[in-house]
């Protein structure tokens, strides 16, 4: 059996030559291939989509970086505010009976400037040890440059704490110690709570102690804060002088132990001691 393919006019040529009508056409064609290249119309819509796109992503990166610089920001002036009241909640909770406090105001410019004294309980406000007597601490605000407020502390001196007891003017000295508290305040007052009036007052020469502190702070970053502070009372005892009297009404000895009329100490329920007992 043979295979293959037939075509009448290759059988036709083998019974002799070709001529030019039997030559065979199998339908091959030379076709041309044109190559279309882009325009430069193309070339800038496609170049300004680029470009938009790359924009686009890169905004978007910016703004999460501002964002997340913006959250450790506030999130950084936030723990440096709560501290600062925290410091502040502890020393007054823990000032002695003797410890006198006074709150003045000096206007400069279009600010107050408040400055707290502390006279024989300004360890309470300082992270050294203890002070000497009849010397009192600062807390004190001044203006810096930019427009922005410093809060710090600072110690006085036995002759200086004499000219705040007088309500003289302190004068204090270039080389005067202090420690810087906060930077870049915009807001920084105090004001005090009369027990007697019911009245706040912003201004306070009295050595009696006042009931309550506000403070009224504002940092850079624009959130205002009011923390309002309890200050222990003190009594007047025969034999025991200023006795601090704890948050239950009971006054308090060294240590923070309750004691009675005559400055003996208590027992939890109120009652004295029996003799022999600590």
């Amino acid at each position: 059996m043979r295979t293959g393919i037939r075509n009448s006019k290759f059988e036709a040529s083998s019974r002799g030559p070709l001529t030019a009508g039997e030559i065979p056409n199998f339908g091959f064609r030379v076709s041309s291939f044109h190559i279309r290249a882009f325009t430069l119309l193309e070339m800038m819509v496609a170049l300004s989509a680029f470009v938009l796109l790359m924009g686009g992503i890169f905004a978007i990166a910016n703004s999460t970086m501002e964002l997340g610089n913006d959250l450790a920001i506030s999130q950084d002036r936030s723990r440096v505010r709560l501290n600062f009241i925290e410091f502040l909640r502890r020393s007054f909770r823990n000032l002695p009976g003797e410890a006198e406090i006074r709150l003045s105001v000096q206007p400069k410019g279009g600010t107050y400037l408040p400055t707290l004294n502390i006279v024989n309980g300004g360890s309470c406000f300082t992270p050294g040890g203890a002070l000497p007597p009849d010397t009192s601490v600062d807390l004190f605000a001044e203006e810096r440059p930019g427009g922005y407020l410093r809060v710090g502390i600072r110690v006085l001196d036995d002759r200086q704490t004499a000219a705040v007891r007088a309500g003289q003017q302190v004068r204090y000295a270039r080389n005067q110690e202090s420690i810087a508290l906060l930077d870049n305040v915009s807001r920084f007052e105090w004001r005090y709570f009369d027990g007697q009036s019911n009245r706040w007052e912003n201004n306070w020469k009295d050595a009696r102690r006042p009931l309550l502190a506000e403070m009224s702070l504002r940092l850079d970053d624009g959130f205002e804060t009011r923390a309002v502070f309890w200050i222990p009372p003190v009594i007047r005892q025969a034999g025991v002088g200023a006795v601090p009297i704890a948050p239950g009404g009971v006054p308090t000895g060294p240590g923070g132990a309750p004691i009675g009329p005559d400055g003996q100490p208590l027992n939890p329920g109120g009652q004295p001691l029996p003799p022999g007992n600590p």
